[in-house]
């Protein structure tokens, strides 16, 4: 009988990333990227899905005619595809590339059945608007009905919710200078009238950090 580390050795972990070549699908790329490499023998499987007017009931059997209708675009669409998996494949036992016909979000959470995915990841900007209905959609439909965990990355320079409280500079200064040791400046490690964290672990960390504004 196989012992558990002989188990963990043979396992396989599938990630599934959808990638529409934006700066934002990029940033999601590598944060595949980084946990199929944390994981032994994983693969990685990249999506791109070009979209086509119509919706017959088999979206693939639109390839050749698309193909010979667009031919350029996807050719282009495949050769930045297949540069993507190409530098992925550092530290990765397998990436693979997939280009689809129709819609994004139909088109990862398809591949993702496909090769029984154990994590997709899916990037969103957060704009506001028009564009965040078109654009956050994709993100939010794969959430919903993905046959696995989903990891939704945004880049870090998006607002943050106007209800969570700025990090005081007092507490920036003192995270930089002890290297984050410690969190919370003075002020901010004692107990205040205000909804403040009262208890962390270690106990270097010091306590308090303001967290939600009162209403």
């Amino acid at each position: 009988m196989a012992s558990l580390k002989d188990q963990e050795a043979q396992s396989t972990s599938v990630v599934v990333v959808g990638v529409d070549f934006t700066e934002t699908s990029l940033i999601a790329l590598k944060t595949a990227e980084n946990l199929a490499r944390a994981a032994p023998n994983a693969e990685l499987h990249l999506v791109h899905a070009y979209p086509f007017p119509a919706s017959p009931r088999d979206p693939q059997s639109l390839f050749s005619p698309a193909e010979s209708a667009f031919g350029g675009t996807l050719a282009k669409l495949r050769e930045e595809l297949d540069g993507l998996a190409a530098s992925a494949t550092n530290g990765i036992a397998r990436v693979t590339g997939h280009l689809r016909i129709g819609s994004p979000a139909a088109a990862i959470v398809e591949v993702a059945s496909d090769v029984s995915a154990d994590l997709v990841v899916v990037g969103t900007d957060q704009r506001s608007g028009v564009s965040r209905l078109v654009f956050g959609s994709v993100a939010e439909k794969v959430a919903r009905t993905a046959p696995c965990p989903v990891l939704i990355v945004r880049p870090k320079a998006v607002p943050s919710w106007e209800q969570i409280e700025p990090l005081c500079p007092d507490c920036a200064h003192v995270q930089l200078t002890t290297k984050r040791a410690q969190l919370w400046c003075a002020h901010h490690s004692q107990h205040h009238q205000r909804p403040h964290t009262y208890y962390e672990t270690p106990d270097s960390y010091g306590i308090g950090s303001m967290t939600f504004r009162p209403n």
